[in-house]
């Protein structure tokens, strides 16, 4: 499956009114933007092991991204961002990247993003990734970012995202010289 549906088809009305998302082992999806206008009042997404999804939308003014309030992604291995251009506020409220193994970013574009209710947000195993943004961002809630292994308090962003990236490296050159096991040094 390429698409979760085309233009003008009978699902594009049935949908508008759809709240939740759950996209499940889509191998050949790649992305959503071609359902994007049918799903306006979308409030929570989850998309999970979708092998060949390189980004989830195309565009943050996107209408299906207006009202959601919950987004997790997992295991969707070729994804580089979440969103691929734009920007604009969102009601976001919690966000999840986990098992993301080429993700960059979460929009690579040079745009403000504002997500003013967001105060949730995890991410774990997302080695690529080297930035949450490259504009301007503000999520004046959010005070910790959750990973596998702790939480972290939240100061800036893309700071935060960028010593994680840091650390993951450390603990893959880690495993990698104890023959594929992490060893846990206690003092």
């Amino acid at each position: 499956m390429t698409h979760l549906w085309k233009q003008g088809s009978p699902l594009h009305h049935i949908c508008a009114n759809l709240e939740t998302l759950e996209v499940y082992k889509c191998g050949s999806l790649t992305n959503i933007t071609r359902a994007s206008s049918s799903l306006r009042n979308l409030t929570t997404s989850e998309v999970w092991y979708c092998k060949e999804m390189v980004e989830l939308i195309t565009s943050l003014r996107a209408q299906c991204l207006e009202q959601l309030v919950t987004l997790k992604i997992d295991g969707s291995g070729m994804m580089r961002e979440v969103i691929a251009n734009d920007g604009d506020e969102k009601e976001l409220k919690c966000l999840e990247l986990y098992d993301l193994q080429n993700l960059k970013s979460f929009c690579s574009g040079n745009y403000t993003l504002k997500f003013p209710s967001s105060d949730e947000l995890y991410v774990s195993k997302c080695p690529a990734m080297e930035n949450f943004c490259n504009g301007a961002l503000s999520t004046p809630k959010l005070q910790e970012v959750q990973t596998r292994r702790d939480v972290r308090r939240y100061w800036d962003l893309n700071a935060t995202i960028e010593q994680l990236k840091k650390e993951e490296c450390e603990v893959s050159e880690e495993t990698d010289k104890n023959g594929g096991h992490r060893e846990d040094h206690v003092p």
